[in-house]
């Protein structure tokens, strides 16, 4: 009867401990993730995965942060779906790259086309849970460049947001 009674106040334990981390996360995510405040700039950078992102860029793009959308991983089902419930006008061109599978190779190949374009700062926009990842593959993959990015967040999905009310 003791070891049973042992096992499930080690299990309760554990179940604890799990449960800590993941409010700990959470929380972290709500409060202290990279969230930067937008400037100015040539470019903003959108990296595919959650809804939300395209519709936070498309936001800083019609507020003047920048002239030029990127579209890391344009060929993503979502972002498609995404520029269409955005109702997003056919002459926006985007600039697109098509072949990221990972955070770093979306900092990789949008800095290769920023230097293609000869833009030296972006507003980079992913979801908040992702920034600190995004910001540590852009610092990784920058190198040496001489190039300004400034990390702005999306809430992340938007589903119910205005622009997807039918």
């Amino acid at each position: 009867m003791n070891r049973i009674l042992y096992v499930i106040i080690k299990y309760k334990f554990v179940f604890f401990c799990i449960l800590c981390l993941y409010l700990l996360f959470f929380i972290k995510g709500l409060f202290f993730s990279v969230d930067q405040k937008p400037v100015k700039s040539d470019v903003i950078i959108v990296l595919s995965g959650d809804l939300g992102r395209l519709e936070k860029a498309y936001d800083l793009y019609n507020s003047g942060y920048a002239n030029h959308i990127i579209l890391s991983n344009s060929n993503s089902k979502l972002i498609k779906d995404e520029i269409e419930a955005l109702m997003i006008p056919n002459n926006l061109q985007f600039i697109d790259e098509p072949n990221a599978t990972s955070t770093y190779t979306n900092a990789e190949y949008t800095l290769a086309i920023m230097e293609k374009h000869h833009f030296t700062s972006a507003i980079v926009v992913s979801s908040n849970y992702h920034m600190d990842r995004v910001k540590l593959a852009y610092e990784r993959a920058l190198g040496n460049k001489k190039v300004k990015l400034v990390y702005v967040a999306s809430e992340g999905s938007s589903i119910y947001s205005a622009h997807y009310v039918q």
